[in-house]
């Protein structure tokens, strides 16, 4: 692989217009065969500047030079409205021979942006009715925390590959991952979606009927916590669970849900890797007092302890069989033995 990095200096006035242009680039990247991975970085500088760092990365140097004549780079950076004296002194430019790492297992690791648009195309296989959930949802101000639709089709496989028959989700938002395990369902199957947000239950129940999955999705509002308690003393056994919800609680979550899982039955646990947050401490310590915020994502020192709780009940418990699975966010799986 290659990778092509190019070093801005702009001054402060014209940094936010400079992003905004320099960003535009990745539409036109990504119709490039040989192009994988956009990155772009930002920094204050001295001086009343700002430092942009961007980096591409190519399957082959000769997929880059293909680029740079190519008619789509011109169309990237034609009629900008960035203004030469926005410029500190001229870009620097370096390429790089890539020297891939190598992951557990002796593996490399080839992942790329590119590779997961195809991937998400090819296979997602989402329908315009859960499209237009996640329209609905983002009209009604729902935040832009549900699965993707690659997220989505692995939810809809598990759940098939368990002949789900009865089902919990504990984070309805606005349906959509509820659309994906419904899909997966046995013929009679039924999913018990939990949700606090009245308002998002509401949302959910609205775009779930639209959908036509009323009759085998069920949405439950109020504290999962205590609504749980309540279903499950009276339940059937769960072939198939998928927790996204309050990060902090997802360690008693699992705790409350892996007894009434039926041989066989998964237990599935979405951004598993916490935003980054599972980088902060290490295995057996006590989370760090941390803090971090970034629009929708952000992480706790509570949230981190119960990702933690969670990781180490489904890598240990003794009845049963999990990994996390290395999507953009991480997913947990665990099968009931």
């Amino acid at each position: 692989m290659w990778i092509a990095t190019n070093r801005f200096q702009i001054k402060n006035e014209f940094a936010d217009l400079f992003e905004k242009h320099w960003r535009k680039r990745e539409s036109f990247l990504g119709q490039m065969p040989e192009f994988m991975r956009f990155r772009f970085l930002r920094a204050p500088a001295e001086d009343s500047s700002t430092e942009f760092v961007s980096y591409t990365e190519w399957l082959t140097k000769a997929g880059f030079d293909q680029w740079i004549e190519s008619a789509q780079m011109k169309k990237a950076h034609g009629n900008s409205t960035v203004p030469r004296e926005a410029y500190c002194g001229p870009p620097q430019f370096k390429g790089y021979d890539l020297v891939l790492d190598e992951v557990p297992g002796g593996r490399s690791d080839y992942r790329s942006t590119w590779l997961d648009l195809r991937i998400e195309k090819d296979f997602s296989n989402e329908s315009s009715s859960q499209r237009a959930i996640v329209e609905a949802s983002k009209e009604a101000g729902l935040p832009k925390i549900n699965v993707g639709p690659f997220e989505g089709r692995l939810l809809e496989i598990l759940a098939r590959s368990v002949s789900s028959k009865c089902a919990v989700e504990v984070g309805t938002l606005g349906g959509y991952s509820a659309s994906w395990i419904a899909r997966g369902l046995s013929k009679g199957g039924k999913l018990y979606s939990f949700e606090k947000s009245p308002k998002n239950a509401e949302v959910a129940r609205e775009n779930l009927r639209r959908a036509e999955l009323s009759q085998c999705v069920e949405v439950i509002e109020g504290d999962a916590r205590k609504q749980l308690a309540k279903f499950l003393e009276g339940s059937a056994p769960l072939d198939f669970v998928f927790i996204d919800a309050d990060k902090a609680s997802y360690g008693a979550y699992v705790e409350m849900l892996v007894p009434k899982l039926s041989s066989g039955g998964l237990i599935v646990c979405d951004n598993s890797y916490l935003w980054g947050a599972m980088n902060h401490f290490e295995v057996g310590k006590q989370a760090p007092n941390i803090k971090h915020e970034n629009g929708d994502h952000s992480f706790n020192s509570d949230q981190v302890s119960g990702m933690f709780s969670c990781w180490q009940q489904l890598a240990v418990h003794p009845e049963l069989a999990s990994i996390v699975l290395p999507t953009g966010e991480g997913m947990a799986v665990g099968v009931k033995l």
